[in-house]
């Protein structure tokens, strides 16, 4: 008899995003990585949105379902948002609404906010550019730089390339490189330090990035029959971790 079990729920993660200090264009890759470290139930970016630099930041919002929380700029020279993104992740922070804060920012002055997540016993993840200031770096538990998340985001454009370039003119050419994209998104969240990947993991993965993803979708039954389309990214091996398969995965080298 098969003795069914519970699967433990996720860490809740709450992604609070300084706009002014983000490239908007970032945030795919942000929020892929970000299924690394839990379920996102909180996405919120901060931002005077009446301003010229901020409008591209609309269409992010429709498309990541994203809360845009509006702060305008009461005096010049002053940062307001920094002052809307401290007091919402308090507020989360003392309602106990959250496991996790991913703070998204350059910028040092949440460098306070982090430590103080972290007396709170909470991880702290921080997201930002390569001129982020050592005290926010040191501050968090991890921190993500999104020069190399957007460096990630081109071995993806890579990968997917080459699988066009071998299935130009077959019907499933298209269905194949968007496959080939979510497979190598799901390969660089889950693989560990040498490049292996559990089979169970990158299921879960792959629901993450994709929560309409299924092997039938590209016309086979099983996760290692989709896998097996991809031999250039990701390959299956002898090893077993308990019951699990262990794939090894094929694009652990640098950028091309």
């Amino acid at each position: 008899m098969t003795v069914a079990t519970i699967a433990e729920p996720e860490d809740r993660l709450a992604i609070l995003i300084d706009a002014d200090n983000t490239p908007y264009d970032a945030i795919q890759v942000i929020l892929d990585r970000s299924h690394k470290y839990g379920r996102a139930i909180i996405k919120r970016a901060y931002g005077d949105w009446s301003r010229t630099q901020l409008q591209p930041w609309g269409a992010v919002f429709k498309e990541f379902a994203i809360k845009a929380i509006h702060q305008p700029q009461f005096t010049s020279g002053k940062n307001s948002t920094d002052s809307a993104m401290l007091i919402d992740a308090m507020d989360i922070l003392n309602g106990n609404r959250a496991d996790i804060f991913m703070l998204v920012s350059s910028d040092s002055d949440f460098t306070g906010l982090a430590m103080r997540i972290r007396e709170q016993g909470l991880r702290v993840i921080g997201v930002g550019r390569e001129i982020t200031p050592t005290s926010f770096i040191k501050g968090c538990d991890d921190f993500i730089l999104i020069e190399n998340l957007m460096r990630e985001s081109r071995i993806v454009a890579r990968e997917t390339t080459q699988v066009e370039r071998k299935e130009t003119g077959t019907p499933e050419g298209p269905q194949a490189s968007e496959g080939a994209a979510l497979l190598t998104k799901a390969v660089l969240n889950v693989m560990n330090d040498d490049g292996e990947v559990l089979g169970t993991e990158l299921a879960v993965m792959m629901r993450k990035l994709d929560p309409t993803f299924s092997p039938q979708n590209y016309g086979v039954l099983k996760l290692s029959e989709f896998v097996a389309k991809y031999p250039d990214i990701l390959k299956k091996t002898a090893k077993r971790s308990g019951m699990d398969v262990v794939y090894q995965s094929q694009i652990a080298g640098g950028v091309q």
